[in-house]
């Protein structure tokens, strides 16, 4: 059996140039360590030929790769494959060497076209010149980090030295407290808001996907905890650890947008709204829902929404009130004031009047009326009574601590 050893080891291991085939682990997505034979590697960079640079690529696809007819168009390019390293049947990481890496790039792209159209995740190193291992090794971790960038962008492939921003505790807080208080209001409509919020944040400012993962599981246990023992048999349909998550990000190779689609999906089947998503609604009370919900910030008036889905106005509002329980005007103050309360706990540098505006009731009086009414609290002693609620869970937490 190989000895398995850390990545910190493993360096050590490189640098002697050890006969042992040592297995490694050194990327989160892997499922298992592999062997990896160093003596071949540093055979293999003492074979580049002179005035050849190269470079290492991650390739990571959600399906078996072809690798052969793949490394026949690399080649085409005018690169060539000085070493090639089998991770499993979807996982491989390519040595490349070409005269002129540069312009063998602009030819690269095209070669990955017919993987692209399965989810292929593909991260590339700067070229190098070096022949020693330990610098392949930091290639390695380049091509690896960059393939773990390429979650965040619609490119074939992420190339460069950079690092994924970690998920710091203050931000994880806020995400978590929006995500519990969205969930008791609104249900999974309120959870699902937050859910596109953070990774519109994650698409600006890519995070490691470990610490993505840990959050998408803690919103998982949320639901599974508002659900409580009603949701046991639905937690065996979806990834409710961080283990899991990223289980399932080494197997699919999702985008950003796929990843909040998976995790908008999983929220739904905890909280059993699969299928009632399907049947709650007919097909044009729920298009007059999603019209409000996209422009709730704008004058909706029945006759509008109506003539959008071509019913008259008094049908259209028996039909609402006979599916929802509310009358349109009613929904569309709903749908205001829930998004408002999402924006008072999370953007704090606004002011509750622009709070207001931004809702659609640009009148500070009538909008504090208004919320007062609903809510039973003015929109400036909702955020203060949930940022004096946020601090007494960061204070249990440091007295557990």
């Amino acid at each position: 059996m190989p000895k398995k050893t850390n990545v910190s080891s493993s360096l050590h291991a490189i640098r002697e140039v050890r006969t042992s085939w040592p297995s490694v682990s050194w990327d989160v997505l892997q499922q298992h360590p592999v062997e990896l034979d160093f003596r071949e590697v540093k055979r293999a960079l003492d074979g580049v030929r002179d005035r050849q640079a190269w470079l290492v690529v991650v390739v990571r696809s959600s399906r078996v790769v072809p690798m052969y007819p793949f490394l026949a168009q690399v080649q085409s390019t005018g690169f060539e494959c000085v070493h090639l390293l089998s991770c499993d049947a979807a996982t491989y990481v390519m040595t490349l060497a070409a005269h002129h890496p540069e312009r063998a790039m602009e030819g690269f792209e095209s070669a990955l076209a017919r993987l692209a159209a399965d989810r292929t995740l593909v991260g590339v190193s700067a070229a190098c010149d070096e022949r020693e291992v330990a610098r392949w090794w930091q290639a390695l971790m380049e091509a690896t980090a960059a393939s773990h960038w390429n979650v965040f962008e619609s490119s074939a492939y992420s190339q460069g030295r950079r690092e994924l921003a970690p998920l710091y505790d203050e931000d994880r807080t806020r995400f978590i407290t929006r995500a519990v208080t969205q969930l008791g209001d609104r249900g999974y409509e309120g959870i699902a808001s937050v859910v596109e919020d953070l990774f519109a944040q994650l698409a600006e400012r890519p995070t490691k996907l470990e610490d993505v993962a840990e959050l998408c599981a803690q919103f998982i246990m949320a639901a599974v905890g508002q659900r409580q023992a009603d949701g046991r048999d639905r937690m065996l349909q979806v990834p409710i650890s961080t283990r899991q998550w990223l289980r399932f990000v080494a197997e699919e190779c999702p985008k950003w947008w796929d990843w909040r689609d998976k995790l908008k999906h999983a929220l739904m089947v905890v909280l059993g709204r699969e299928e009632a998503a399907r049947t709650a609604h007919s097909a044009q009370i729920g298009q007059v829902i999603e019209i409000i919900e996209r422009n709730y910030d704008s004058d909706l008036d029945v006759a509008t929404l109506a003539s959008q889905v071509f019913l008259s106005p008094s049908y259209l509002s028996k039909r609402f009130k006979s599916e929802t329980g509310m009358t349109i005007r009613e929904f569309i103050v709903q749908t205001r004031l829930n998004k408002a309360k999402d924006l008072l706990l999370r953007d704090f540098h606004l002011k509750a009047y622009e709070v207001g505006a931004h809702v659609g009731y640009p009148d500070p009086t009538y909008f504090n009326k208004l919320f007062k009414r609903q809510v039973g609290l003015t929109p400036k002693a909702f955020r203060d009574r949930a940022m004096r609620q946020a601090r007494g869970f960061d204070k249990e937490d440091s007295r557990s601590s």
